[in-house]
């Protein structure tokens, strides 16, 4: 993990062993809108603190790259008892973070907030059930609102699932929905790819200011900076334009943002998109991403016919 993705908080992971096998320790990701950050925190941790010592969960905050972003992601770690009832004082925070002045994106009622839990794609099922039976159960029986995102968020294996209600529901629903996803693990070896916030998409990608692209190499000002590592995803079609003949145009781009840069052979269950991995400097990164996105926008098909057989750089 980058040093600009580092937790608000370094404390102990809460009050949870992480030996019990009839209580196993699970990690669940959030995605958070910036404006209720404030209140979920509280001043010097409090209230991050708070959820931890009465609910036994770890929960932490990430920190975003660029103040452009508007979402951030939350980390909810402990056992199903744990983070279910982390839930409901996180549902407590959210509202009156809304009443002192945070955005409602949600539209929610005054009493009832929102949850955004990032699931793998393939784990949904588990809590959507054969014809929607498990997801239309854990809504009647908790009151909450589920819903599930159509396509996984840009650049990632990861859907988006609101759970919306009351305190209590957000309790209930999620405490429904963190069992099935510990009922129903990933397979073994199941490609996965966290989304990030920090501008990793194409489409809703911000280009960093001139200012902030990647010094000359030596410079005093990015001595120990550790470098971080991204993943995006581009159409293999597409893979031949950035590379360049004989690797030309992927050394060119690595030499501009002084990120290191590679193409993997695509996937056998995605044969359409090879993953780009790049690792350096959190602006040198974004630099590389928004080099590569111009480029694969402004691919033409017949002038990298040649570039087919390209070798992997």
């Amino acid at each position: 993990m980058s040093d600009s993705q580092a937790r608000t908080d370094e404390h102990n992971e809460g009050n949870e062993t992480t030996n019990s096998q009839s209580n196993p320790i699970m990690e669940f990701r959030f995605l958070i809108d910036n404006s209720s950050v404030g209140g979920l925190i509280g001043k010097g941790g409090a209230n991050v603190k708070r959820v931890r010592d009465e609910s036994g969960a770890h929960v932490s905050v990430l920190k975003s790259e660029s103040r452009s972003v508007t979402e951030r992601i939350m980390i909810l770690k402990g056992s199903v008892r744990s983070v279910s009832k982390a839930a409901f004082m996180l549902g407590e925070l959210l509202i009156e973070a809304r009443a002192a002045g945070a955005e409602n994106r949600a539209n929610c009622a005054a009493d009832q907030a929102q949850l955004r839990l990032l699931v793998h794609k393939q784990a949904v099922g588990a809590i959507i059930g054969k014809a929607g039976a498990v997801i239309k159960d854990t809504q009647n029986e908790t009151g909450a609102r589920v819903q599930v995102s159509n396509e996984p968020l840009p650049n990632s294996t990861e859907k988006s699932v609101s759970i919306t209600g009351t305190p209590a529901s957000l309790e209930a629903a999620f405490g429904r929905i963190a069992q099935q996803l510990c009922e129903n693990p990933l397979k073994p070896g199941t490609r996965s790819y966290e989304y990030n916030p920090n501008a990793s998409s194409y489409g809703g990608y911000v280009p960093p200011p001139q200012h902030a692209l990647p010094l000359p190499i030596g410079s005093a000002a990015v001595v120990g900076v550790q470098p971080s590592t991204q993943k995006i995803a581009i159409p293999t079609v597409c893979a031949g334009c950035v590379i360049g003949k004989n690797g030309s145009v992927i050394r060119d781009l690595r030499a501009q943002s002084q990120t290191n840069i590679s193409i993997s052979d695509p996937e056998p269950d995605a044969p359409n998109e090879r993953v780009v991995t790049l690792t350096g400097t959190a602006q040198g990164i974004q630099h590389a991403v928004y080099l590569i996105r111009q480029l694969v926008e402004q691919y033409q098909p017949h002038q990298h016919q040649q570039q087919q057989q390209q070798t992997q750089f």
